[in-house]
């Protein structure tokens, strides 16, 4: 599994699960509840696309985001589930 660091890389991640499922831009972006346009635009990286947007078309994908924390340079890393927990 590779990160995902860039909109483009994640544009690219979710026009590979569409294609994969057999869906059209079309098909996902009336099951996402989004248009066709703004479902291209996800797919080619831009880089303004609304975050409510792009969670609604993965869970129309049946895909889930998970954040592994990447150790910082003094090797500590984040605890992301104290920071979820917490709301902060």
């Amino acid at each position: 599994m590779r990160p995902i660091q860039t909109s483009r890389a994640f544009g690219s991640a979710v026009r590979r699960a569409r294609k994969d499922q057999g869906l059209s831009q079309v098909e996902l972006a009336a099951l996402a509840g989004v248009g066709r346009p703004w479902l291209s635009e996800l797919e080619t990286g831009k880089r303004t696309v609304e975050l409510g947007r792009a969670l609604s078309v993965l869970s129309a994908l049946d895909v889930a985001i998970t954040f592994v924390p990447v150790p910082g340079p003094n090797g500590s890393t984040v605890d992301l589930g104290q920071i979820i927990d917490e709301g902060i």
